[in-house]
């Protein structure tokens, strides 16, 4: 009887683990880029990180842009986890 109780245990616990896993597999599939840009003076990608990676965490991934147009400038970008 009780070895029938630990193979039921045994059981559970492995599709538990299958379905949290399958969940969070999910998730991160879903997940969607958003982007946050300001007007700065920036010439590389290294010139926008410490804002990006303050307000964003780590794994946010900066850029430097030059803005088309008759008002110019420099424009850093920020992409980040939603």
């Amino acid at each position: 009887m009780a070895k029938k109780n630990s193979l039921i245990l045994c059981f559970f616990l492995v599709l538990l683990i299958f379905i949290a896993g399958t969940s969070k597999a999910m998730n991160q599939d879903n997940g969607k880029t958003c982007v946050e840009e300001w007007e700065t003076i920036c010439v590389i990608e290294d010139d926008c990180k410490e804002r990006c990676h303050k307000d964003h965490g780590k794994k946010a991934k900066p850029g430097c842009y030059v803005q088309e147009g008759p008002t110019g400038g420099d424009l850093c970008k920020c992409f980040y986890k939603c």
